[in-house]
């Protein structure tokens, strides 16, 4: 009986459109990394975001390790493994911030500004890929920038220091975002994956060891969680823009802000302003042009190789 119900709703599922199985996993992953920003915003009361980081990373490692063992020691190798330590060290720098700005800001803010990562990505492309971008990408850029300033509002009373390090989170990942390009070029995803948690994991663990707070019972629950859910989140995430197609699964990511606003109201009781609601939602649309015109684009150079082909 059980088996029969679990095969018609495998039935039922693969016949959905690939664009809605898609856009379920990307909401799937939404849910999970912006749970894990609220557990690491909780546990950062008494936990130091380091010590977050490298039990984030080692959990991540023993999840990775099995699988990438089944297909032996292809999935460990790799021919640049300077860019591997240069996007590990961006990306423990980006991953200290974000933890220590999901600590210190209200959760759905952290979110929101962190989502200007493709903003930086376009001005990243053009000076280290030497990526050609037109005027309407820049000026979406600018806009979103004009987000992020209205959103952390430097000089006013309002402005908290603590969202320069979000600022700092979301350079760092548009400047992985960049690394991963380029190492994608001869790196498999695995071993992108593989490296950046085995790396982050060595170099934090000094840090983690120095700054080292006994954690209590519940606590050790919640570092493990961290990892796992995060872990969870990214291999959800990767389903679903593998699956459906990025025009149409990228915008649900944006979805991490209605679950961190309701995360914040209901557990840390935060409600955002007015302010802090029209950044986000200048950084939204901006973001969301740019992913869809940089698909266009795309799509028109590989329909003029077709063409010359």
């Amino acid at each position: 009986m059980i088996a029969r119900a679990v095969a018609a709703a495998q039935n039922l599922w693969n016949e959905l459109p690939a664009n809605l199985r898609g856009a379920f996993w990307i909401l799937i992953a939404a849910f999970l990394l912006t749970g894990m920003g609220a557990m690491v915003k909780h546990l950062g009361r008494d936990i130091p975001p380091v010590q977050m980081m490298f039990f984030r990373s080692l959990v991540a490692v023993s999840m990775i390790v099995p699988f990438m063992l089944r297909s032996g020691w292809a999935g460990f190798r790799t021919r640049r493994p300077g860019l591997h330590l240069f996007r590990t060290l961006v990306g423990a720098l980006g991953m200290f911030c974000v933890f220590y700005a999901f600590t210190h800001l209200p959760l759905a803010e952290t979110v929101a500004i962190v989502f200007s990562r493709p903003l930086f990505a376009v001005g990243l492309a053009i000076l280290f890929l030497g990526e050609t971008v037109g005027w309407r990408r820049i000026i979406a850029a600018l806009a979103g920038f004009a987000g992020v300033m209205v959103m952390v509002r430097p000089g006013s009373a309002a402005f908290d220091p603590a969202s320069l390090f979000a600022v700092t989170a979301a350079v760092a990942a548009g400047s992985t975002a960049v690394i991963i390009k380029k190492l994608s070029a001869t790196e498999s995803t695995s071993s992108i994956v593989l490296w950046f948690s085995v790396g982050s994991a060595v170099i934090t663990a000094v840090p983690a060891i120095i700054v080292w707070v006994p954690p209590a019972p519940v606590q050790w629950a919640y570092l493990i969680l961290i990892g796992i859910v995060g872990v969870g989140g990214m291999a959800t995430l990767t389903k679903g823009f593998s699956t459906g197609e990025t025009s149409f699964v990228a915008p649900f990511d944006y979805s991490r802000l209605l679950y961190a606003t309701a995360l914040g109201f209901f557990i840390f009781g935060e409600t955002p302003d007015a302010w802090s609601a029209m950044g986000a939602l200048i950084i939204v649309a901006s973001g969301t042009y740019i992913a869809r015109r940089e698909l266009a684009l795309t799509r028109a150079r590989l329909s003029a190789r077709r063409g010359g082909g």
